[in-house]
């Protein structure tokens, strides 16, 4: 480029003209990226960790024996008939105990709960303006509800479930 003042060539003046141009561009935002990098992190493992307790509790529930130790049993912890051990059959005998057969609804709740963090980091621009624990809320009460109707229908025993078909929240609805 010729410069019309000196009638000499500056090669140097453009590149000055792009390097002060880069120098006024905006930074990026490292904290910002990491914070977001951490927060899609940690919603992907929340999500991992949701669906590794739906299939455990679903097999621990698909597995469930009576004869299992749990907290309403006097068995011995050394033949456990659960797929999923000694914790498997606690877990199991606890959804029974409280829900009964309405507990095997919370198989769906973990796998809603994992799929809407999954969701979040795809789109993580929308806003949802709904609150985690409505849903949750609303399914225990339709849980507890179901488990009313479960043992007012059916009174007798229920087989080889802890509280009954109800659970222990039907007793009391």
């Amino acid at each position: 480029m010729v410069n019309p003042e000196t009638g000499s060539r500056d090669r140097h003046m453009a590149t000055r003209a792009i390097g002060r141009a880069i120098g006024k561009a905006p930074q990026a935002d490292w904290k910002a990226a990491f914070r977001r990098s951490l927060r899609r992190a940690s919603q992907m493992a929340g999500a991992a960790v949701l669906i590794a307790g739906m299939v455990f509790l679903g097999l621990a529930l698909a597995s469930y024996t009576q004869t299992d130790p749990s907290p309403s049993t006097a068995a011995a912890g050394t033949d456990i008939g659960n797929w999923m051990g000694a914790s498997g059959a606690w877990a199991a005998e606890r959804v029974l105990f409280l829900f009964g057969l309405p507990g095997v609804l919370l198989l769906p709740l973990l796998y809603i709960g994992a799929r809407k963090l999954w969701r979040e980091v795809e789109e993580e621009d929308q806003d949802d303006s709904t609150r985690w624990w409505r849903p949750l809320a609303l399914l225990l009460v339709a849980m507890a509800l179901l488990a009313t109707v479960l043992s007012l229908a059916f009174d007798k025993p229920g087989g080889t479930l802890p509280a009954s078909l109800g659970g222990v929240s039907g007793l009391l609805g």
